[in-house]
């Protein structure tokens, strides 16, 4: 589809503006939500509907749940097109070469959280605190994280340390699971 044909459709709705200008990354339905303050529900429509203007492509479609969403090349076209007209500054549209069903599988709330926690060699317990401080709405038990810590473990997102005089394992993120952590944090920002 031609990108004059598109843009005076994105243009008439100020949501469908603020939601393509909100797309810097790969981002699932509930993370554009929270960002813009658009419902969730809303948002799944306006993603069928750019779907459909091929603007977005599903990267994970074999899920069911936390499907991720990325701009094609025309998107972004259009993404820059909408920043320049609005005087937004524009940042290029990020897309790393990472496995787009493993990353859909830790955008679920508890596993996000429990990655973006992470900062060195850490104990489930520990991670508890912390969420407890700076999340207090989070509802999570230290087994519920331990059972998250499995999960990561077997994907290699996070590896065990033994630290020195520790009784405890402590764990920290591997390669993988940082370049996930830094896409979190940047869809959560």
């Amino acid at each position: 589809m031609k990108t004059t044909h598109v843009y005076p459709w994105i243009m008439q709705e100020t949501i469908r503006k603020d939601f393509l200008i909100t797309v810097t990354q790969p981002m699932t339905a509930g993370q554009i939500s929270r960002r813009t303050g658009i419902p969730k529900d809303t948002c799944s429509h306006i993603i069928a509907q750019c779907s459909a203007q091929s603007l977005l492509i599903c990267l994970n479609p074999q899920q069911r749940n936390s499907r991720l969403y990325g701009l094609t090349s025309h998107g972004r076209k259009i993404r820059k097109q909408l920043c320049e007209s609005t005087n937004l500054p524009f940042k290029e549209y990020e897309q790393p070469d990472i496995n787009w069903s493993l990353f859909g599988s830790v955008c679920f709330n508890h596993r996000s959280a429990v990655i973006r926690t992470m900062s060195g060699p850490i104990q489930p317990s520990e991670i508890k605190r912390v969420l407890r401080m700076h999340q207090s709405s989070i509802k999570i038990s230290a087994n519920n994280i331990r059972d998250i810590i499995k999960q990561l473990l077997s994907k290699n997102i996070v590896r065990s340390v033994k630290v020195n005089k520790k009784a405890h394992l402590r764990y920290e993120l591997t390669e993988l699971g940082i370049q996930l952590q830094r896409l979190l944090r940047q869809a959560q920002a």
